[in-house]
């Protein structure tokens, strides 16, 4: 564990008092790894059999996989599973508050890279290279060299401030990945005789020219995406970051005022304004319903919210196109969001929840969990399956566009450091303020940097 600097000294105090008593009352170290009352002579799915386990998770189509064939597990090891699942908003509230406690209330739950390095900063999270490690503990036919390399390399992280990604331990095992993509209405830019975008700036062109005309009836605004002034929002906004080569963090500093940083945020700016007023405040959640109603030309988020498109009911299904995010002066980028599950550092039941997490990620769970709509799968077997082509065919270049952007833009774009979800939050802060015109870009990105720099010293 890295060295705290006085402000994140101040912000762990209280949850490392609390690890500590844990620990103490538990007897057992966080990140520990496999230890005595976890050790069996050799792997067997039934080698926990009696014993139960709770496991905390987002609503989600993982989550939804999960519940609907934990029956499977219970059934193939003796082990009881507890499953609580809360809105998305309220699950990232509780699990703080619970890994904060130490109580060991909850086993096993669903995490993302940034989420792993403020617990595995504060020690709350275990470290699962030494359970993959252990041929005692983990299935022979897991296959951990399945998982796409880089999803791998996306959950290590060494816990040094702002460096050590893709080092030191494994802090959850990949279960759902994102990356950003471009959507956009077929039918509407065919009727207006517009091309696919492949540029920011022939994308803001194409939103400015058919913002506020009439389409099937409706008025169509030029494009929609998050506009909250929560950490999340950084994630879409990484396709124009990453195009104009911003930087968060350089040298211990911040840096989202830089000029790359500046012109970043006034393009993102300039094609919020063809967005709806309302979208200054949207989550990923309300962006989507504006979009599957029908009434936006262009959106960029998430590449899995395909299923949602293209799903029966929708009433835009087989009218969405999907292409690679808008080039910038510095290329392609694309952030990468793993929902992935953890062990709490301090359960009581590391060897079963071990079990649990080898399951919820094997090659089994994850092709039945296509069905569920849980996608983009994280294992190459499941990737290119004849389930997942069978699931998609009809949904035009989806699945071979996430899989480009997988292999060729998406990664975490921003420091690793246990303060980060502060730092995201107050980068979207400014930018939604840019947005409603509270501010300049400039002005914004500059009052930024110093509540940033105020938060990391």
């Amino acid at each position: 564990m890295n060295p705290l600097t006085p402000a994140r000294w101040r912000r762990s105090l209280t949850a490392a008092g609390a690890v500590i008593a844990a620990v103490v009352l538990a007897g057992c170290s966080p990140s520990a790894g496999p230890d005595a009352s976890s050790d069996v002579k050799s792997f067997d799915w039934k080698n926990f059999s009696g014993t139960e386990i709770n496991v905390l998770m987002s609503e989600h189509p993982l989550s939804g996989a999960i519940k609907e064939n934990v029956d499977d597990f219970e059934t193939k090891t003796g082990i009881k599973v507890n499953i609580e699942t809360l809105t998305e908003s309220d699950y990232m509230v509780k699990i703080l508050t619970e890994l904060q406690s130490g109580s060991g209330t909850y086993d096993a739950f669903m995490t993302s890279q940034p989420m792993n390095y403020q617990y595995a900063a504060a020690g709350w999270i275990e470290d699962l290279q030494p359970w993959v490690d252990d041929t005692k503990q983990t299935a022979p036919d897991w296959d951990f060299k399945d998982f796409f390399p880089a999803l791998i390399d996306a959950e290590r992280w060494d816990t040094t401030d702002f460096g050590g990604a893709g080092e030191g331990g494994l802090w959850a095992i990949p279960a759902n990945e994102e990356g950003y993509a471009l959507f956009y209405r077929k039918d509407i830019l065919e009727a207006n005789g517009i091309a696919v975008p492949h540029t920011i700036d022939e994308l803001i062109a194409a939103a400015k020219k058919l913002d506020g005309t009439q389409f099937d009836g409706k008025e169509i605004r030029g494009f929609v995406s998050r506009g909250d002034k929560t950490y999340p929002t950084l994630n879409p906004f990484s396709t124009f970051a990453g195009a104009y080569g911003v930087k968060d963090i350089t040298d211990g500093k911040a840096t989202v005022n830089s000029p790359e940083g500046i012109k970043a945020v006034e393009k993102w700016v300039e094609l919020m304004q063809t967005a709806p007023k309302a979208a200054s405040t949207y989550t990923w959640y309300e962006a989507q319903q504006d979009f599957l109603a029908g009434t936006s030309a262009f959106y960029i988020d998430a590449d899995h919210m395909a299923p949602d498109f293209e799903k029966d009911s929708s009433a835009i299904a087989g009218k969405v196109g999907y292409a690679l995010p808008p080039e910038g002066p510095e290329g392609r980028a694309s952030s990468m969001w793993v929902w992935s599950l953890g062990m709490n550092a301090a359960s009581k039941q590391k060897g079963a929840t071990w079990q649990f997490i080898q399951w919820a990620t094997s090659k089994e769970l994850l092709t039945t969990a296509i069905g569920n709509g849980n996608m983009n799968p994280t294992r190459v077997s499941v990737a290119d399956s004849p389930e997942m082509a069978e699931a998609t065919k009809d949904w035009g270049d989806y699945n071979k566009v996430w899989k480009e952007i997988l292999a060729d833009y998406a990664s975490w774009p921003y420091s690793p450091s246990a303060t980060w979800t502060e730092v995201g939050d107050i980068w979207a802060t400014s930018i939604q303020s840019a947005i409603l015109g509270q501010s300049d870009v400039k002005t914004a990105l500059d009052d930024a940097a110093d509540k940033i720099n105020s938060a990391i010293e």
